[in-house]
């Protein structure tokens, strides 16, 4: 028997690692798709070019700036340009604000305006809204306008470009006019209403600076005689030391130095606590402070207190020094009367005032009609490439080979069906023909796989209709008589018998089905071919109401036996795997089964049941023949379920046989 094949594993039955030839091989496969997507979207973007009304756009262009007084020189004033990129984008941003655009709306220049709303793509199916000034609310009139209405800054200056777009020019115009003119009252009312806010800062300022210093004076007045008992204790302890080295312990002016170092580190302690008592920041200050030195001697502990108290001492100096700054700084400030002085009367200057467009920005022709020609490619390449990683079938050898696991023994060239059967013997009608050359191979392939006694008998199957089994039957069998071997071709597809139109013979009334049926003697039912000497056929024979039945039967074995004493090489032409199990029986009896794929035809699904069908049974396929190389596209069907009539011809079963 042949070597087991099977099907690679699921991975290929999904897909396999594509490469940049495959995609290719896709675009130029369905390049059709390709050139309609792209004329498609040209003639969409000629067609939305004719219905979309020409669009207008008016500019204009302020420079931001304000009014700072010099404090060099109070007497004057200068300009100070503003660079800073946060406020250059706070500026444009409150340009956008809505409440702008509604004072804009609520000004004469839309008052009395017919056709206010921008006209719309004249579809067949759109209707024209037409509406007044005095049709809409000021807010709903403010949020169109805050669509028509766009704000640019130019990096690195103070200059905000404004853009206005509407389908009437003027109207684009007067939308700028309108927007600068809200913006210029806004900015007016923000600094009139200056003066009085930057008082009642300033007054609220100075209340709660000043309850600060009063709080910083007391706490530093606590801290300045904790600083005298230190001080105090460090001369009372120079001079106990210095006792200590001339006197007894006894003698009564050390005793008296210790009792005065006593009382002082007493009253340290006392002023200490009343530091720590101060306020809820002091205490938390101190218990940070002194975390570290829980457990210490007590000694060593009040020298620690001494050292902080000297460190926060100066800083609640410095402390003091910088809020009495800020403090005369506001008084200032309040006796000069200048407390606006900062603030400019007016915000912005207009450097381009809103022009009046000449010509429309859009739409532009070729701009769109590139665009959507480009849109229609992207559209195109992308169902291209959609089509072909969901192509349920294969499309190349090397595809076949990698998802079946069987080898491919010859690879038939597509080429147009001819007229009538009897013109499907390539060899007979054209030897130096590319598909005769290809018959000639699938010849040689199948010869080195063993001795004529050895690959006698080769059964001819596909996995559905449609896939040319029946011409590679008929080619294969001319190829074996034309070298010289004595070559029997059996018609064993009894529900769709095609071999005896490809000789010539039309529908024999007697064949294969009636030897196994009637036992019809073989002289009566074998034919020489005109062909050539060596080739003879046994048609299919009579109608049968159970092909799969009689096929089964005691009758084949002995019959294909006897047959293989006179024959050199048999062929047998079955039916498709997958629809019908007829050609099962025969399969198990064949030294070589030979399975034709119709490339970009035959879906993966079908091929690897075929080849279950076939490895369930004990059978298995000794090569594939791809047919159809380069992939064409063919009439046959893609679905691999059929219905059959009992006995009959099986529906579904395509006629394009080669």
């Amino acid at each position: 028997m042949s070597r087991s094949y099977a099907p690679d594993s699921d991975a290929n039955e999904t897909g396999q690692s594509r490469g940049l030839q495959d995609y290719l091989r896709w675009f130029l496969r369905r390049f059709w798709i390709f050139l309609i997507a792209v004329v498609g979207g040209y003639f969409l973007g000629l067609y939305l070019y004719s219905v979309t009304p020409p669009t207008y756009q008016s500019s204009a262009t302020i420079e931001i700036l304000r009014v700072k007084r010099d404090a060099a020189d109070i007497a004057e004033e200068e300009k100070i340009r503003m660079t800073g990129a946060a406020e250059m984008l706070s500026a444009s941003e409150r340009i956008r604000l809505p409440q702008i655009y509604v004072e804009a709306a609520k000004g004469q220049l839309f008052a009395n305006r017919e056709n206010i709303a921008p006209a719309k793509k004249r579809f067949p199916w759109t209707k024209q809204m037409r509406f007044a000034g005095e049709d809409l609310s000021p807010e709903m009139l403010g949020a169109m306008l805050k669509g028509w209405v766009t704000v640019r800054w130019r990096t690195d200056t103070t200059l905000l470009d404004l853009y206005a777009t509407h389908t009437d020019p003027a109207i684009a115009r007067d939308s700028l006019a309108a927007v600068l003119s809200a913006y210029e009252q806004l900015s007016e009312s923000r600094v009139e209403g200056s003066s009085e806010y930057v008082l009642e800062y300033i007054l609220d300022s100075s209340a709660e600076i000043k309850e600060r210093l009063l709080d910083l004076e007391s706490t530093l007045q606590l801290y300045q005689r904790c600083l005298e008992l230190s001080k105090e204790i460090d001369e009372a302890e120079r001079q106990v030391a210095e006792m200590e080295k001339r006197y007894l312990p006894k003698w009564p002016a050390l005793v008296e130095a210790k009792e005065l170092l006593k009382i002082l580190q007493d009253r340290f302690v006392q002023e200490f606590n009343q530091v720590m008592n101060l306020s809820e920041e002091e205490r938390k200050y101190w218990e940070t402070s002194l975390a570290s030195l829980q457990g210490a001697p007590m000694e060593a502990l009040t020298n620690a207190k001494r050292q902080v108290v000297s460190t926060r001492s100066n800083v609640l100096e410095r402390e003091l020094e910088a809020e009495k700054a800020v403090y005369d700084n506001l008084i200032l400030q309040l006796k000069e009367g200048n407390v606006t002085r900062g603030f400019a009367s007016r915000q912005f200057e207009v450097v381009q005032p809103p022009t009046m467009p000449a010509a429309p920005v859009a739409p532009i022709k070729t701009r769109m009609l590139v665009q959507f020609a480009g849109g229609g490619a992207a559209l195109g390449i992308a169902i291209i490439m959609l089509l072909g990683f969901l192509d349920p079938t294969l499309r190349t050898v090397a595809e076949v080979e990698q998802f079946c696991g069987i080898p491919v023994v010859a690879g038939l060239p597509a080429f147009k069906k001819r007229e009538s059967r009897a013109e499907s013997l390539e060899l007979a009608r054209d030897a130096q023909s590319k598909p005769a050359e290809s018959i000639r191979t699938l010849r040689t392939g199948l010869t080195f796989l063993g001795t004529a006694e050895e690959r006698c008998t080769f059964l001819i199957a596909s996995s559905v209709p449609g896939e040319g089994k029946s011409w590679v039957a008929s080619n294969l069998a001319h190829s074996f008589a034309l070298q010289g071997d004595r070559t029997l071709l059996i018609d064993a597809d009894m529900r769709r018998p095609v071999q005896g139109e490809v000789f010539g013979y039309g529908r024999e009334p007697k064949g294969l089905a009636d030897v196994l049926s009637l036992g019809t003697p073989l002289k009566e039912v074998i034919l020489r071919s005109e062909v050539s000497e060596d080739l003879f056929l046994i048609p299919a024979g009579s109608w049968s109401a159970n092909p799969a039945e009689l096929l089964s039967g005691k009758s084949l074995r002995p019959l294909l036996e006897k047959l293989s004493e006179y024959f050199d090489r048999i062929v047998i032409d079955s039916a498709p795997l997958v629809p019908v199990s007829d050609s099962i029986p025969i399969a198990k009896l064949v030294q070589s089964v030979v399975l034709v794929v119709r490339m970009g035809s035959t879906p993966k699904g079908a091929i690897k049941r075929a080849i279950r069908v076939l490895s369930d049974n004990g059978s298995h396929p000794v090569g594939i023949v791809a047919n159809g190389l380069p992939q064409t596209r063919t009439a046959g069907a893609h679905g691999y379920y059929y219905s059959y009539s009992s006995g009959g011809s099986y529906s579904g079963y395509s006629s394009n046989e080669k």
